[in-house]
């Protein structure tokens, strides 16, 4: 069968998450016209995920790694696998509305030069727009203003968060990696995300090749998904800590290939953050062990 779009999601131990966001996605899923696929991509979870998947979603093409490979890898690995035309990228801590498959296709139908990427809107449980469905590029200012909360305060056209403009479909910088689709021959000749990137930062990096090589990406609000901010990697104590960890690390890799200057200016402030948690992680050990 020559499926129109594959729809990924990469998990670690996002077992009830992931039951959701499949149940979301299979009862809007229609056979015939759309030929979709679901691919999920099992990052080595502990937590029956995958006996979870297979038992209640046989038709669920399931991919179960050996080790934890991060997010940006897992991704890559799936769309080599992928059949579809189009590739949809979900957070397994997302549910779907019912209207998502349409206004995924009615965008590439839009869009037939193969050239534009989207992201959807995220929202909260109230319906409002999440921080983070679309965002301009990092650099010093927007990232000492976001760290600071000043941005709360002082909104500007390239602030790190743009969640405050008006709800309308236009280009941005960059969109969300918990929902990004596009055509899969432009996402190989993109590369991919960069690996280097475990978790964090590497769907920005990608919209910032998405520009670098001529191509469109757009904040695109028909498609709405309902997002657990977090929610797939705030498991435990020691799995939050971790996972600053990796933001931290991975925004500094994203300024060292991009905003050079940035980086210099920043990596003192990089530095201490690391050291907080690097303590923190220390004291959680010695609890553990008390």
């Amino acid at each position: 069968m020559n499926f129109k779009l594959s729809i990924i999601l990469v998990s670690f131990n996002s077992k009830n998450f992931l039951l959701n966001c499949l149940e979301s996605l299979y009862a809007c899923l229609i056979r015939g016209e759309y030929y979709c696929e679901v691919i999920v991509v099992d990052n080595k979870s502990s937590d029956f995920s995958c006996q979870m998947v297979r038992h209640k979603f046989p038709d669920v093409i399931l991919i179960e790694n050996d080790v934890n490979l991060g997010f940006g890898r897992a991704n890559n690995l799936a769309v080599q696998c992928a059949k579809g035309n189009y590739v949809l990228l979900l957070n397994p801590d997302t549910l779907v509305n019912d209207k998502i498959l349409d206004k995924t296709l009615n965008f590439f139908q839009n869009h037939l030069d193969q050239k534009s990427a989207f992201g959807g809107i995220l929202v909260n449980s109230d319906g409002t727009e999440q921080g983070g469905s679309r965002r301009s590029f990092p650099n010093l200012i927007n990232t000492f203003l976001y760290f600071t909360k000043l941005d709360k305060i002082w909104q500007y056209k390239n602030s790190y968060d743009l969640s405050w403009l008006p709800i309308e479909t236009h280009q941005v910088d960059c969109v969300s990696g918990a929902c990004i689709g596009m055509p899969k021959s432009m996402y190989q000749d993109l590369g991919g995300f960069d690996e280097q990137f475990f978790l964090h930062f590497e769907d920005i990096d990608l919209c910032k090749r998405i520009w670098k090589f001529g191509y469109k990406l757009w904040f695109y609000p028909e498609v709405k998904v309902f997002h657990v901010k977090g929610g797939s990697s705030t498991t435990s104590e020691s799995i939050k800590i971790k996972v600053n960890k990796w933001f931290l690390d991975s925004l500094g890799k994203y300024l060292w290939k991009w905003e050079k200057p940035s980086a210099i200016m920043f990596s003192p402030i990089l530095a201490a953050l690391k050291t907080v948690a690097w303590i923190k992680s220390l004291l959680l050990i010695n609890q553990k062990s008390v």
